[in-house]
């Protein structure tokens, strides 16, 4: 996997804002493709757009299509298992988000 820049996103759930990094030393499949943590105040300044947690699935998406992954399955197989991982994904920032914000 060649290392990309990580893309990170001021995302809103019902919990609150969160920051969610999509790192870019990591394949689209793989478990810890995001993280999901409080943003700093400086992170706010520099980050323009809040994103709905329902908003950001299409992009969570996409994301995960373009990290890729080394998995031999047909087309159609490939495209459930991009789905199924950024909806993992989604449930693990909005449970995170939770966590957060009740802590």
């Amino acid at each position: 996997m060649t290392d990309r820049h990580d893309d990170r996103f001021l995302v809103v759930t019902e919990h609150g804002r969160v920051l969610v990094v999509v790192r870019g030393d990591r394949s689209g499949f793989d478990n810890d493709l995001v993280e999901v943590r409080l943003p700093s105040s400086d992170e706010l300044n520099h980050l323009s757009v809040e994103t709905p947690l329902r908003a950001f699935a299409a992009k969570m998406v996409e994301l995960v299509q373009a990290r890729g992954g080394d998995v031999p399955v047909s087309n159609g197989l490939r495209d459930m298992l991009v789905k199924e991982k950024a909806a993992e994904d989604l449930r693990r920032i909005e449970r995170a988000a939770k966590r957060l914000h009740t802590a």
